[in-house]
């Protein structure tokens, strides 16, 4: 396991002051403080206020629709732009589940910031009914994997109701599955038994969809870029099983790659904040700006659209279902 670096994390960082103040009591530079207050959703919004009518979705055996959204923990006024927009979205065109594709809590520990970074925000949705599953993310764990960030972990998942760090449900055609893609047996060695529960989930699913949720993106033309230690350790799993759909946040930009090896990937982790992105070679579309992405599955065919706060479609795709698996 990594030896977490000297010095104030990025959390203790913006946690000591949420500004160049903090930082440079905390002992970082004000050069750097700036730089990385630039990208931060620091300026306090108004949450949504909309009423919606509860369990309004349909979802069948034929039929599911949810929305994904990564990287929405600031509790400022770009995270409640973003949430109205689903809240909005939601009042048209219904749908029963989020899938949060990490980092819901910016800024400090999810028992005290959890009422501002994710009840008043998402309120419209939690009254409505709507169910949220966790892909862990980095910071929500502290950013350093250990005792204290597995402590925090849990506190999460127990407020969301999330069942585990990775876990699978069935919701109407499609088998989903959570992954916890911070831990070492994926990201820095250790143990396989997360990948061995992968390999075993997907091989007994049943369902005519099969779509992967996880925090670092196995391709990325954003800051951090793509994880090459899960295309080499995910992807060949992922690709045996004839996975569909992955969805990913980490880097703060909207991205969907061409099929690779059959998979469409997804990066959705402008829930709050946004960093450029240049595209690759393998990249279908991309947009540096806030959004998340509603996906609706009826039978055989799914399509999925990136939506941004002001209501405009960035990018909108089609998939079909893979037949012979």
């Amino acid at each position: 396991m990594a030896t977490p670096p000297a010095g104030p994390t990025r959390r203790q960082v913006l946690a000591a002051g949420l500004g160049a103040a903090g930082a440079v009591a905390t002992g970082g530079a004000l050069r750097e403080a700036w730089a990385l207050l630039g990208r931060e959703d620091l300026i306090p919004g108004e949450p949504p206020t909309l009423r919606l009518e509860p369990e309004d979705w349909v979802t069948t055996d034929d039929r599911l629709s949810f929305a994904a959204i990564g990287d929405s923990g600031s509790g400022g006024r770009q995270a409640m732009a973003v949430a109205e927009r689903m809240a909005r979205t939601y009042a048209v065109e219904p749908f029963g589940l989020v899938a949060l594709l990490g980092d819901i809590c910016y800024y400090g520990s999810i028992e005290d910031r959890f009422e501002d970074v994710f009840v008043r925000p998402m309120a419209p949705l939690i009254d409505a009914g709507v169910e949220f599953q966790l892909a862990v993310g980095n910071h929500d764990g502290g950013l350093h994997y250990g005792d204290e960030s597995l402590r925090e972990i849990e506190a999460t998942l127990d407020r969301l109701g999330t069942p585990a760090r990775y876990h699978s449900a069935t919701r109407g055609p499609v088998d989903l599955f959570f992954l916890d893609s911070s831990e070492p047996g994926i990201a820095e060695g250790g143990t396989h038994t997360q990948l061995e529960w992968l390999d075993d989930m997907l091989a007994s699913a049943t369902s005519r969809w099969k779509v992967v949720a996880l925090h670092h993106p196995l391709y990325s033309s954003g800051r951090h870029g793509s994880t090459e230690r899960l295309q080499d350790l995910v992807e060949p799993i992922l690709v045996r099983h004839h996975v569909d759909l992955v969805l990913a946040g980490h880097d703060h930009h909207y991205e969907r790659t061409v099929p690779i090896d059959g998979i469409t990937h997804v990066v959705s982790g402008g829930g709050c904040k946004t960093t450029g992105v240049r595209p690759r070679r393998f990249t279908a579309a991309a947009a540096s700006t806030l959004e998340f992405v509603k996906l609706d599955i009826v039978e055989d065919r799914l399509v999925g659209r990136a939506i941004r706060p002001e209501g405009d479609v960035i990018d909108r795709f089609e998939l079909r279902a893979r037949e012979g698996r």
